[in-house]
């Protein structure tokens, strides 16, 4: 606190402290994620894919999330939303508020169908849609923060809205729920956000009861009445229930270019009650002194004075108040910058600006600028800027020319390290070089916003950026300085660099590198897994996403969790990821669980960006095709509705037996059948119409049902995906999992077959569909210690998916969807021998041993070269040793209710409730380096002790490697190694995160 004579009045006592800090800035990886930490309660501005992510790669918890603020109607900003909001209720969080565009509702409500949780409450706040131009309304009010919103749309949008936003228009249906006509594609704007609130609100802690119903039985429907599917049985409705007939209206184009702007306003400092001066002015002691120190004037007896009262004002008495800090947060595009410019209600922060007789301009302190360079370059934007005053100080997040920094460090930093092994198999997702500096001047005080900048907001700072976490160095290396990275590992990890040469001179050794046999079918494919990790995002594995590049014939996606686009982008690079998109055929998703599908609307969204507008196949359930009808962003990227009736859907349904290239001939539907279809197809008609805000959009077709047209679609498009592809065959066997899940088996004309598993427990379905596979993807999501887990969770242990293939005779099996809890490797089996087919040692058939690899993320490997990971374990087994023994795998987020590592006031980091001692300069603040104009983060090279921790360990062992060890045994066959018991690993006993599927299963995060 300042000194009694001092000319500046600290008021830190007397306001909660707070501060910003950027988790994520624009990038390949992820969006601005600006996270708000008070002493009590944290809130996040911006939500982009890999925002639950980058919590774990920071060291950082959910602990005390209390708000979601959206800053526009753009999927990038937000597509990370829906899962914060599941790791939020996973983590204990009970309770969190969502802020955002008028369409935020119906955004969240179009993920019914895979994001439900009973565990947390969820209030939506949408800026309402009848609000007053130029004003700002308030939007959200804590006893920390008071947050107004301001909404901008391009003049273009606005000028095309119409008035009938209250339901005026008369093919609007009115609101109207219990109806039996009720149908929400036919609602108002207005109509259609109270709605989606309510869909919402089921679908979260509000809603639980009404979801416990059973659907009701479905009596005979007629083509111009049919069943509201939405009630319950006792008449309760259940806006959350995903139904195919009842589509929710697509978002205008407005909506989507919607950008907001949020002023967050702390309260005023009332001061310090100053005894001498109410003494002096004759204040009593007692209640009248409260009223003052809540900001109440009151009277005194005065003989002196007029009427023998005085009136006493808290200033009078309060010393060291003053108002409260103002954060401004800016999203805006070129198209809204003419409104932004326009609005009345930020002149009252302009410093700079007349303001009327009487009024003083608010200071604020910090204005954080989501905005491309076409607006912060243009001077009537500076100029703007500069309006706040010479105090205010602004960082500008450029989404599209930002530093490419890496944001998940420790994946970057261990494919690296992995390229030690094999160059070719692991990539290193490498940054491209640093973005030059800006060719226009800044105002004062402005600097480019990078991952770990920060402000403290009270007491007031200047901005810097926080040093990186020890275990968070920054991955800054080119394609260009690979080579250099990779010899500073060597030199730095002797052991393992040791393991690698031995394990590159035993597949060199090997005959199948000198004279490989002969080439069989699908060697040549190369399959890559972008994702290879298990319910929720960890710092070394994404969910599930795998993407098989076949020469000739093109590429396919099997499963697109979230981030798979961010990984796609660090995997292909800028210049390459264009072409994947153009040789992208397919996309397989396997089940609704929320970490095989939340990526797909962004990769369609990127893919038209990129121009691509070639045919491209959906094979999903049909809630996949009811969210993706329902979503906006994607298809107003579309260059052209051609462009859009190139995405072609196919129920995944219509594949449960093998379809083979000789047509599609599932039989029509008997007589009574046909009436049925065609209710249902007159339903499903008037509901792909739009009202009166646009023409029909995606699918332009009826998807849904078994109506004859439908049939006759399907069958029209699963015979050119087959002849595109070249495929003898087609089968997604319904495989065992909680709710209904799908596997996939693909066979080539040329003989090669592939086999994904998607999420299963061992399956007898899915081994007839495999039979004789070149390649088996199937997951192993735990150790083969917990079988009894495995099953309860509906999944597979690592010998379990082995066994698989070997009952499938399959000749290569990839391990994929690990638990996120651990990264411990499974043991594989020696090096298969070369034993050729057929051929006879004594009196039996040796048929050959598959070979069996595990996966890691941006590996890109052959079929044909899979056998070299056998070779490439013991490397891998020293090169995780590390983490296994320190529970690094544990995943940080799950567990953000027990520990906090945001930083606090005194410059300390909080563990588990400990203070962690970070470097102090003199004066006891935490050190950090001053904001550059455009830096490039932290240097630095990641820490390499775990090899000397391992070096030591086996130096003290007789008779070994250490690799008996890193399985739990000795080499005197005893159990007791050192990985027997992990720090941090998970109990049975334990409380166990729970995901809820579509149609009421849980899928227990793992």
């Amino acid at each position: 606190m300042a000194p009694s004579g001092s000319s500046t009045v600290n008021t830190e006592t007397y306001q909660p402290n707070w501060h910003i800090r950027a988790i994520t800035a624009p990038g390949p990886d992820s969006d601005l994620s600006l996270h708000v930490s008070f002493d009590n309660a944290r809130f996040l501005f911006g939500c982009g894919e890999g925002t639950q992510r980058a919590f774990t790669q920071k060291r950082l918890t959910m602990r005390g999330l209390s708000g979601i603020f959206i800053g526009s109607g753009e999927s990038r900003g937000r597509a990370g939303l829906a899962g914060v909001l599941m790791t939020a209720a996973d983590a204990g969080i009970a309770k969190v508020d969502i802020v955002g565009p008028p369409d935020i509702s119906h955004f969240l409500a179009t993920l019914r169908s895979s994001v439900v949780r009973d565990s947390i409450n969820v209030q939506m706040h949408a800026f309402p849609r009848i609000a007053p131009d130029d004003e700002a309304v308030e939007m959200f009010k804590s006893p920390n923060v008071t947050v107004r919103a301001i909404s901008l749309v391009p003049s273009s949008s606005a000028d095309q809205l119409s008035d009938s936003h209250g339901g005026g228009s008369s093919s609007y249906l009115r609101y109207e729920p219990h109806s039996h006509n009720f149908r929400p594609s036919r609602l108002s704007p207005t109509d259609t956000q109270k709605w989606c609130d309510q869909v919402v609100s089921d679908m979260f802690q509000n809603g639980s009861q009404v979801r416990s119903f059973r659907r009701a039985s479905s009596p005979h429907r007629s083509p111009t009445r049919p069943m509201n599917p939405l009630l319950n049985p006792d008449g309760s409705l259940n806006a959350a229930r995903s139904d195919t007939r009842m589509p929710l209206p697509l978002p205008s184009r407005m909506d989507v270019e919607t950008q907001m702007v949020y002023i967050c306003q702390a309260p005023d400092v009332r001061g310090k009650f100053d005894v001498g001066k109410a003494n002096a002015l004759g204040v009593p002691k007692g209640p009248l002194r409260g009223h003052l120190t809540r900001g109440e004037n009151i009277e005194v007896v005065d003989p002196t004075a007029e009427g023998g009262k005085r009136v006493v004002r808290p200033e009078d008495c309060l010393v060291g108040g003053g108002p409260g800090s103002v954060l401004i947060v800016i999203n805006c595009t070129e198209a809204t910058m003419p409104s932004l410019l326009a609005n009345r209600t930020l002149e009252e922060y302009q410093e700079l600006q007349s303001q009327p007789e009487g009024r003083i301009a608010r200071h604020v302190h910090m204005i954080v600028h989501r905005v491309p360079k076409t607006v912060w370059q243009k001077p009537e934007y500076q100029a703007w800027m500069t309006s706040f005053g010479n105090r205010t100080q602004h960082l500008i997040a450029d989404p599209d020319n930002s530093p490419d920094h890496t944001v998940f460090n420790s994946a970057a930093w261990n494919t690296l390290q992995l390229s030690l092994l094999d160059s070719e198999i692991f990539t290193p997702p490498y940054i491209a070089s640093s973005t030059p500096e800006p060719s226009s001047p800044l105002p004062p005080n402005t600097n480019f916003l990078v991952q770990g900048s920060y402000c403290r907001m009270h007491p007031p700072s200047p901005a810097s950026i926080l040093p990186h976490h020890e275990k968070d160095v920054p991955f800054l290396v080119i394609a260009a300085e690979g080579d250099v990275a990779r010899e500073t590992i060597l030199s730095d990890m002797p052991e393992y660099a040791q393991a690698c040469n031995a394990a590159q001179a035993a597949v060199r050794a090997d005959p199948r590198s000198g004279t490989p046999p002969a080439s069989q079918a699908g060697d040549d494919i190369v399959v890559t897994t972008l994702g290879t990790g298990s319910a929720i995002p960890s710092k070394y594995r994404n969910v599930s996403a795998t993407h098989l590049s076949i020469p000739g014939l093109g590429g396919i996606l099997l499963d697109c969790g979230e981030g798979t686009l961010g990984q796609l982008r660090r995997r292909y690079g800028k210049d390459n990821v264009k072409n994947m998109w153009k040789e992208l055929k397919m996309i397989f998703i396997s089940h609704m669980h929320a970490d095989h599908h939340l990526g797909l609307n962004v990769l369609l969204e990127d893919r038209f960006k990129h121009g691509i507008t070639d045919p491209l196949y959906i094979i999903a359930p049909p809630f996949i095709a009811l969210n993706m009808q329902e979503s906006a962003s994607w298809q107003y990227h579309a260059p052209s509705r051609a462009a859009l009736e190139n995405v072609i859907y196919i129920n995944i349904n219509r594949l449960g037996s093998q379809i083979e290239n000789e047509g599609y001939n599932e039989p029509v539907p008997s007589s009574p059948e046909v009436t049925e279809s065609r209710a249902i197809e007159y339903f499903e008609r008037e509901t792909m119409e739009d009202g009166t805000r646009g023409v029909k959009r995606w699918p332009f077709v009826n998807v849904h049902g078994f109506s004859p047209s439908v049939h006759r679609g399907h069958g029209i498009s699963l015979s050119r995906l087959m002849m595109g592809l070249d495929l003898k065959s087609i089968w997604a066997p319904t495989v065992q999992h909680r709710g209904k899940a799908f596997g996939l088996a693909l066979e080539h004309q040329s003989g090669w077959k592939i086999v994904y598993s998607g999420d299963t427990k061992p399956c007898q379905s899915l081994v007839e569909a495999g039979k004789n596979a070149t390649l088996l993807i199937h997951e192993a999501t735990l150790e083969d210690d917990k079988p009894e887990v495995a099953a309860a969770k509906g999944h597979s242990t690592f010998s379990q998916a082995i066994d698989i293939g070997k009952q499938m005779n399959a000749r290569h099996i990839l391990l994929n969807h690990f638990s996120q809890r651990y990264p411990k490797l499974p043991k594989l089996p020696t090096p298969a021998p070369i034993i050729e087919v057929g051929k006879v040692v004594g009196q039996q058939d040796i048929a050959p041993r598959p070979v069996v690899s595990i996966s890691f993320d941006f590996m890109s490997i052959k079929i044909g070269d899979m056998w070299k990971m056998a070779y490439y374990m013991e490397p891998l087994s020293l090169l995780f040793a590390e983490a296994e023994e320190e529970g690094e795998g544990e995943d940080r987020v799950v567990g953000a209710v027990e520990g906090d590592v945001n930083p606090t006031l005194d410059g300390s980091e909080v563990v588990g409730g400990k203070n962690k001692n970070k470097t102090k300069s003199k004066n006891g603040d935490e050190k950090s380096k001053p904001m550059p104009g455009q830096g490039n983060g932290v240097e630095g090279k990641k820490a390499k002790r775990s090899m000397k921790k391992e070096a030591a360990r086996a130096a003290n062992k007789p008779n070994g490697t250490g690799n008996e060890i890193l399985n739990g045994k000795r080499s005197d066959g005893s159990g007791d190694g050192f990985s027997e018991k992990r720090a941090g690993s998970p109990t049975l006993v334990e409380p166990e995160a729970k995901r809820r599927s579509a149609d009421g299963g849980v899928e227990r995060t793992t």
